[in-house]
């Protein structure tokens, strides 16, 4: 099995640089929508209160923590199927920006707006042949670990 990785993947520091760079990325742009979402509501509905405001704010980054932690949290433990999450959690994000940009159209939060290359740059990656090797690692490594690394030690301490 694991003789079959590396004959099917090209195991390289990149690929574990994509791994975490999409994390991040992930953070980034679900980190950008809270006060967004907060905005967009004063926008719809009126003043907030600074409960209201407090409770809103507290709860969207509860949110987007939990549902970016517990799939990659899955992810590394060697459940590749969790990576479906992760591209529900980018095309929320493409949503949430493109319903910023409509209904914040007349404000001045195009600066905030930037934050939509992160969802762009998510979907590229996830889609990228390095991620797919990322999530086949971990795979592999959670069927067969004792082998996994004996094949990991033999193909790369013997250069």
């Amino acid at each position: 099995m694991s003789d079959n990785f590396f004959e099917k993947h090209d195991l390289s520091i990149g690929v574990f640089v994509v791994g975490i760079a999409l994390i991040m990325f992930l953070m980034f742009g679900a980190g950008a929508i809270g006060p967004l979402l907060i905005l967009t509501i004063e926008t719809l509905f009126g003043k907030l209160t600074n409960e209201e405001y407090g409770i809103l704010f507290a709860s969207s980054i509860v949110i987007m923590t939990l549902s970016i932690v517990i799939p990659n949290v899955l992810i590394i433990r060697g459940r590749p199927r969790a990576v479906k999450i992760n591209k529900i959690n980018v095309y929320f994000q493409l949503l949430c920006y493109l319903l910023f940009l409509f209904v914040l159209e007349h404000k001045k939060t195009w600066i905030f707006l930037c934050f939509v290359i992160f969802p762009l740059l998510e979907n590229w990656l996830i889609s990228s042949a390095k991620y797919l090797t990322f999530l086949a690692f971990y795979e592999t490594l959670r069927k067969d670990p004792i082998r996994f690394r004996q094949s990991l030690a033999n193909k790369y301490l013997s250069k």
